[in-house]
């Protein structure tokens, strides 16, 4: 935009001369001047970008012989007579052009010789002292503010890039954000489907296979005593219920543990009561709140304690436990305990692994938590999660 008030000047010292140097004879000469200047001024840019993508160098002399044959033209100008200062306003586009070339501070220096050059012609062509340094000063600070102008100019435009290269940096970013979310959402769908395919080992895989064994046994069994066959489908039927069962709770571990504004408490409550309906199991509940823990740490700690409800049903024999919430001081914690039968954690290895207390710990370090357990045969069994608890 700044283009147009350029032509804008142009145009005026154009239409002064002509009728400043309508009946002098060199009006033909001054007319040749105002055209190669306006030639010159209009093609620049073009002939710069050409130049430019030719060679860097090479450009930097073509600025420079660029200024030094304007500022010729405008001296020539100048100089024929009668004199007329304002062809001196030829000197602001190329004052704006130098700062635009060299920056600053070379384009101040360019910018200090044309007032110069200009103040020179001004008191020497017949310019009384007072007044032709008056207008030499005029137009030199004009050209200043010019040269003011274009480096406001030269600071917009590198921050427009900057913007453009933060804004691409961001875009970059954002994609990445959005790999690397994609990738967690597929890595915590694999760790939920080797969670499933555990816990499906570790309840239902074994009970279908004991039914399998059960069938086996009356088909042998209808052979040799028939009498027996009833007991062996009694247990089979047994078994069935206990495979639907162990199947729904599956279906409650996969289910969204949060609805709608329910908190930690809230969920757990909820437990308790489906325990007691279900599996008949007395759990009392002991807690104390301030804090509200983010979505994904309540989700962790209720599918922990659905974990440990269902191994104190399975395993334990006590229809009693209790919980811990503590989220009032730190540390942090959530505990379940039962005094039932109880197992050794370092020596019962394989009975850990079916209590799934691996898949426990893993969501405790998901949040951020960690699972510890104490327990001993005989003396029931405490699984303890809290911050800088130790790991199991």
């Amino acid at each position: 935009m700044y283009w147009f008030g350029v032509y804008l000047i142009f145009a005026a010292v154009v239409l002064r001369a002509l009728v400043w140097y309508r009946v002098s004879p060199y009006f033909s000469l001054v007319v040749v001047f105002l055209v190669i200047y306006g030639l010159l001024l209009s093609f620049e840019s073009l002939v710069e970008r050409r130049i430019k993508s030719y060679q860097e160098q090479l450009l930097t002399w073509f600025q420079i012989g660029y200024l030094f044959i304007q500022t010729g033209l405008i001296a020539g100008i100048l100089i024929i007579p009668p004199l007329n200062d304002f062809g001196a306003l030829l000197f602001i586009p190329i004052s704006l052009q130098a700062v635009l070339f060299f920056q600053r501070r070379s384009g101040y220096i360019c910018i200090s010789l044309f007032t110069l050059v200009m103040g020179a012609i001004l008191l020497r062509g017949g310019e009384k002292f007072p007044g032709g340094l008056v207008m030499a000063l005029l137009f030199g600070g004009i050209c200043f503010l010019a040269g003011g102008f274009a480096h406001l100019i030269i600071v917009a435009k590198k921050a427009q890039q900057d913007n453009q290269r933060m804004l691409g940096e961001l875009q970059v970013a954002h994609h990445q954000l959005q790999s690397y979310s994609i990738e967690l959402e597929e890595l915590a769908a694999e760790r939920e489907r080797i969670r499933l395919a555990r816990d499906m080992h570790d309840s239902v895989t074994q009970t279908v296979f004991s039914m399998n064994l059960t069938v086996q046994s009356a088909r042998l069994l209808l052979k040799r005593d028939r009498k027996l066959v009833n007991e062996q489908l009694d247990r089979l039927l047994e078994l069935a219920r206990e495979a639907m069962s162990e199947i729904q709770v599956l279906i409650n571990h996969l289910q969204p543990a949060i609805m709608g504004e329910e908190d930690l408490i809230k969920v757990v409550k909820r437990l308790v009561v489906e325990k007691r309906r279900l599996d008949d199991l007395q759990v009392s509940l002991e807690y104390s709140r301030e804090l509200n823990l983010p979505k994904l740490a309540v989700d962790c700690l209720t599918k922990i304690v659905q974990e440990a409800l269902t191994n104190v049903v399975k395993h334990a024999g006590t229809q009693k436990a209790t919980i811990r919430i503590n989220l009032t001081k730190k540390p942090f914690y959530l505990e379940i305990e039962d005094h039932g039968s109880g197992f050794s954690p370092t020596s019962d290895s394989n009975r850990s692994e079916h209590l799934g207390l691996t898949g426990m710990s893993e969501r405790a370090r998901e949040i951020g938590w960690r699972l510890s357990v104490d327990s001993q045969h005989g003396r029931g069994t405490l699984i303890r999660v809290e911050e800088g608890a130790v790991e199991i």
